[in-house]
């Protein structure tokens, strides 16, 4: 067995089409990105006051950090379509440890603003992630992989703070120079560890083949994902009113302290962490995406509505939390609703669009929240409840949507190969060659193909090798069209119309006895699950023709 599938079979990583190592990567990546927000928030405005500005400087530098982040999601995003995945979030490391130097070592106030600047451009790479981990990842497990993405940048947010508290006891400037050590070190680790994304490599190797003709493909961006936007910028802004004002709420209502409201958003980001882990993927399981995120929002208006007219401190307490729950369930689903109604060139920017517009909430919120909670201190959550409602039924809107797309044929499902920035030969066993060959000799039995000639043999070598083509090398012509009449055929239900030496003489469900030898096909060999499903969806959902009805 090989060490890819060993490192499989350890820890949880079934569905993904990279080595597990690649995706905890990432994670890594989002805590430390998530981390040099949340590290630096209790201690920013006392190291700020070092430069002697006043209150309105230092709300200056939390609004550059988020304003910078907003600006660059869909930079990021299209540097991701362009340049690859692996490129951005690796610069990306590399940049925020650039930022967070400079905020510790800054000489002067408009220093430090500037380096708030470059850490917040630098920190816009959730979308990127996510398009990472949607890449790399089967749809049936894309929300799962999703939510444990979204667990690093919860664990951020829970500890991130007390660490800099903790920290700053060494020097105020301490925790954001521990952050960009770690953005650093992160940085190193993601150049030598992170694979480039499959579905990248693939599609940089099919723009070089398009780049001879003269029509381009276009991938417009859909009407739906439009819809995506409207639901995040509602889900945005309903979820900034915890941050902003239940602190407040809770203080005057009843009579709650600093510490404390501390201590229950720490367990709120903890429910969070735990539905992803224990909840997320059962619920999609029966509910389907569509499902399941309408109702993380539903549980997202049952809890603002809960908290802000609990007669009690515990049952506010646990409306808070139902929030937490919601947004965990609903946040991972629509990341992948919105992978889903993407294409693989445009993914990047699709993704961008759907962070940005829950930036934007998360910016515009407090800003109306705050002015209602002037003329009554429940009256933002209320609100808040209504913008999650509206937000459920935006995606009930996208069920038809999302059930076209999901019948589509995808091309990141197509080839789910182990690509790595450096491929190279795995080694395999007779027992790996035998049970392939035993899988192909019945998959074409089932489908009524024939093998036993030598021209009929040779017809399926060649389209395997068509579908298989090396990687990182060019397709050549014949090859990509013999793989373009394929897709075609694909979405059509049928075979090209060319001839094809492997139709079954007595029709389709000719039963066709093989032998031993017929298991010594050798293809380039690649993991057994990931050739196993890429040619159940080449070889059996293109079933050719019966000649019974000529």
């Amino acid at each position: 067995m090989s060490q890819v599938e060993n490192s499989c079979d350890q820890g949880p990583c079934e569905g993904l089409t990279v080595p597990a190592h690649a995706f905890w990567m990432v994670c890594l990546i989002v805590f430390i990105d998530s981390l040099g927000g949340s590290i630096s928030a209790p201690v920013l405005p006392f190291y700020a006051k070092e430069f002697e500005c006043d209150t309105a400087q230092i709300g200056f530098l939390f609004s550059a950090f988020s304003f910078a982040q907003v600006v660059f999601l869909p930079v990021m995003g299209r540097f991701s379509d362009h340049f690859g995945r692996r490129a951005v979030l690796v610069a990306s490391l590399f940049g925020a440890a650039l930022g967070s130097f400079g905020q510790g070592l800054a000489p002067t106030y408009w220093c430090l603003f500037a380096s708030r600047i470059i850490s917040g451009a630098c920190g816009a790479v959730g979308s990127t992630a996510n398009v990472y981990v949607s890449d790399i990842t089967f749809e049936a497990s894309r929300g799962q992989y999703l939510g444990y993405l979204m667990n690093s940048n919860g664990a951020a947010f829970a500890f991130g703070p007390g660490l800099g508290g903790g920290l700053s006891r060494l020097g105020l400037n301490i925790p954001i120079e521990v952050n960009g050590c770690a953005c650093l070190i992160a940085g190193l680790l993601a150049l030598a560890y992170l694979p480039e994304s499959p579905v990248f490599v693939r599609h940089q190797m099919e723009a070089a083949r398009q780049a001879g003709r003269a029509e381009q493909p276009c991938h417009s961006i859909p009407a739906s994902v439009w819809g995506v936007c409207c639901v995040e910028f509602l889900r945005g802004m309903s979820f900034s009113a915890i941050f902003t004002l239940y602190g407040i709420f809770a203080n005057q209502t009843f009579g709650l302290d600093s510490l404390h409201i501390g201590y229950a958003v720490c367990v709120g980001a903890l429910t969070l962490i735990c539905t992803n882990v224990w909840i997320t993927k059962p619920l999609e399981s029966v509910l389907g995406q569509i499902g399941s995120a309408a109702l993380g929002t539903t549980l997202m208006a049952a809890g603002e509505f809960g908290l802000a007219l609990a007669p009690t401190l515990w049952l506010s307490l646990l409306g808070m939390w139902s929030v937490y729950m919601g947004q965990a369930v609903a946040g991972c689903n629509i990341a992948a609703i919105t992978s889903m109604l993407a294409t693989d060139d445009n993914r990047g920017e699709v993704m961008s669009m759907q962070q940005m517009a829950q930036a934007c909430g998360r910016v515009i919120g407090p800003i109306i929240l705050g002015h209602l909670s002037d003329m009554d201190n429940r009256l933002p959550f209320v609100v808040a409840a209504a913008c999650v409602l509206m937000a459920t039924g935006f995606l009930l809107l996208l069920t038809n949507a999302h059930e076209r797309r999901k019948g589509d044929f995808h091309s990141e499902m197509d080839m789910p190969l182990l690509i790595s920035p450096k491929p190279k030969v795995e080694e395999y066993t007779d027992d790996d060659v035998r049970d392939l060959g035993t899988f192909l000799c019945n998959l074409l039995n089932d489908g009524g193909y024939k093998w036993h000639e030598e021209v009929q043999r040779e017809a399926l070598k060649k389209a395997l090798k068509c579908y298989f083509p090396p990687l990182g090398a060019d397709v050549s012509e014949e090859a990509a069209t013999v793989v373009d009449q394929l897709k075609n055929a694909r979405s059509l239900g049928r075979m090209p119309a060319t001839p094809n030496p492997m139709r079954p003489v007595t029709g389709i469900g000719a039963e066709v006895n093989f032998t031993g030898d017929d298991s010594n096909f050798q293809g380039p060999p690649q993991q057994a699950g990931a050739l196993t499903s890429r040619l159940e969806s080449c070889l059996g959902g293109a079933r050719p023709p019966s000649d019974d009805k000529k």
